[in-house]
């Protein structure tokens, strides 16, 4: 069986969520090829790199105008060059003799479904929505299945009109090494301090200045790929742990009782999934307000939406041992209400009531 997953770097949640979806294939079918592919870097190779530090750019320092181009991408075009999409997919697909296509990414999803109505393709589209909140970039006509991360995410997809037999609320996809859970450290409260995959923990240094005061707080944070900020908090927080990008991240939630971080909706079910009360940061991406909203609904965590009062919020819960308890708790019975179904239960499925 050949799969063909697309997605792209716009972030790193859609990368880890289309490796995740992979390593699920691949426990259920070894013999399977899988192989992720970057929509963007694969079809303008002289382009991606411009078109990524572009977006990086734009979420990094100007968050309301990418706040506003989202606003704008749901009411109208999000999938420019469609025709030449076309063109460029056909042969990805023809060469990889694809038997299946997964979607982590709004762009893949659209640009797949104009090529199956362009060529008449039958070839299964299954779109794994990687936030809360499923805006109508994610929806395309020719999409066969919807995995989502919750059921608020079903009801707004039953909204814009997809049949409720094509979702599935399955939670959103973590690499399985998440999906195990250990007690936190003993002796000092551990904190895990985590800003997505560039690093990034806005407006954070009060916040981080009252945290290295606390002598009953063992600090890690982890700033991925921005070697200034590691620099940066390495000279100025000597006490804290600081990591800079690391593959064992799972390694360091799991022993963490408290896990500081921005509301993406991945690192928000790797937590889940290990059962890691988060505290986030007030979020400034459109995105992640709902990422947080359902945190704050389903009592996974609390939200710092006081200015000011960050520090005594987040000291506060990381020390009511009674209140952490209870977080886990709450992720446990979420985790198992969650529908098991996996893309190749349902592609099985399809294929078996055509036969």
């Amino acid at each position: 069986m050949n799969v063909l997953i697309f997605t792209g770097h716009f972030g790193m949640g859609h990368i880890a969520a289309a490796q995740a979806v992979r390593q699920e294939i691949l426990r259920q079918d070894p013999t399977a090829s899988v192989t992720i592919v970057d929509v963007v870097e694969d079809c303008f190779p002289q382009l991606h790199r411009l078109v990524y530090g572009c977006f990086d750019l734009t979420v990094n320092y100007f968050s309301s105008v990418y706040n506003l181009l989202n606003r704008l991408a749901s009411h109208g075009e999000c999938a420019p060059m469609k025709r030449i999409m076309v063109q460029k997919l056909d042969q990805v697909l023809y060469e990889s003799q694809a038997d299946l296509v997964i979607s982590t990414l709004p762009l893949s999803s659209q640009y797949i479904s104009t090529y199956k109505q362009t060529t008449g393709s039958s070839i299964p589209l299954y779109t794994y929505i990687t936030d809360i909140d499923a805006h109508s970039e994610w929806v395309a006509p020719e999409t066969d299945c919807y995995f989502v991360g919750d059921e608020s995410t079903r009801l707004q997809l039953l909204r814009l009109r997809v049949p409720a037999d094509q979702i599935v609320v399955s939670g959103i996809p973590v690499r399985q090494e998440f999906q195990f859970h250990s007690a936190g450290g003993s002796g000092k409260k551990e904190l895990l301090v985590m800003g997505g995959g560039l690093g990034l923990i806005p407006h954070a240094e009060s916040l981080l200045t009252a945290l290295s005061q606390a002598d009953d707080v063992h600090v890690t944070v982890i700033t991925g790929k921005n070697e200034s900020l590691y620099q940066e908090l390495s000279k100025t927080y000597p006490a804290f742990e600081i990591v800079g990008f690391t593959d064992r991240v799972v390694d360091y939630m799991t022993r963490a009782d408290l896990l500081l971080t921005k509301a993406g909706g991945i690192t928000t079910f790797e937590a889940i999934h290990s059962g890691t009360p988060m505290c986030l940061l007030r979020p400034f991406l459109m995105q992640e307000e709902a990422n947080a909203f359902y945190v704050q609904r389903q009592g996974f965590g609390k939200v710092l939406w006081d200015k000011g009062e960050e520090a005594r919020e987040l000291l506060a819960l990381l020390r009511d041992e009674e209140t952490l308890a209870d977080i886990r708790q709450r992720m446990a019975v979420a985790l198992r209400s969650l529908d098991q179904v996996t893309a190749l239960d349902r592609f099985w499925e399809t294929r078996k009531a055509v036969c």
